[in-house]
């Protein structure tokens, strides 16, 4: 009876796992942080560590991340010309705005598999939502009406998503800035997060526990 009990209850604890797994998107970073509390290899990168002007060639990064894209007559750089989340510096472009426009995009490389990634979109006061894009292989979070912080000089949008199934992670993320009709919109990037899921077992190893009790209940029953 009590080999019966065992497996029930591993059955269950298996459909509850996949019951809860999701990608789930975030708009503060006081919930993502909650979220990812009991992720491990948590990692932030918000280039204070780079100097001011240091640029990157699509296929180079710094922190352990790859920045890949294609914006014709720009180069991603560190710049502190303006306000941001931490520190002094963020990441934007060689421009005079030392930003991203709507149209841009640009792809983070983690150099890893992870299960969560978030940042910092900082912008004018003029952003509206839906603006702001960030994706990885499972979906997309875009940004709110409601800035997560507001700057002296514009406000600044948490975009996070969470993956709570760690079969489905992912090894990089995209950030974009959604065309409006003619709208123009600056932003950079800033205190860019990543994060793994705790080891859970695979599916595979609730498969041979489920047997192996079975195994264990039959030899009982055999026994009486």
């Amino acid at each position: 009876m009590r080999g019966i009990q065992a497996i029930t209850a591993v059955a269950a604890l298996c459909t509850a796992f996949s019951a809860q797994a999701a990608l789930t998107g975030y708009n503060t970073k006081g919930a993502f942080d909650v979220a990812i509390s009991g992720l491990t290899g948590v990692q932030t990168v918000d280039f204070d560590s780079v100097a001011s002007g240091t640029s990157f060639a699509s296929g180079t990064g710094t922190g352990g991340l790859t920045f890949t894209y294609a914006i014709p007559g720009y180069t991603a750089q560190v710049s502190s010309t303006f306000g941001t989340t931490s520190g002094t510096n963020y990441l934007g472009l060689d421009n005079p705005d030392t930003a991203f426009y709507l149209g841009d995009s640009i792809t983070i490389d983690f150099g890893r598999v992870v299960n969560a990634a978030g940042l910092y979109l900082v912008t004018g006061n003029d952003a509206q939502a839906g603006d702001l894009k960030l994706s990885v292989a499972g979906g997309s979070v875009f940004n709110s009406a409601t800035p997560d912080i507001t700057l002296s000089d514009g406000k600044a949008f948490y975009l996070g998503l969470v993956e709570s199934d760690p079969g489905l992670g992912f090894s990089s993320a995209t950030i974009y800035g959604v065309p409006s009709g003619g709208a123009f919109l600056a932003f950079s990037a800033d205190d860019i997060t990543s994060a793994a899921v705790s080891a859970v077992p695979e599916p595979e190893t609730y498969a041979l526990m489920l047997a192996g009790l079975g195994a264990l209940a039959w030899r009982r029953s055999r026994k009486r």
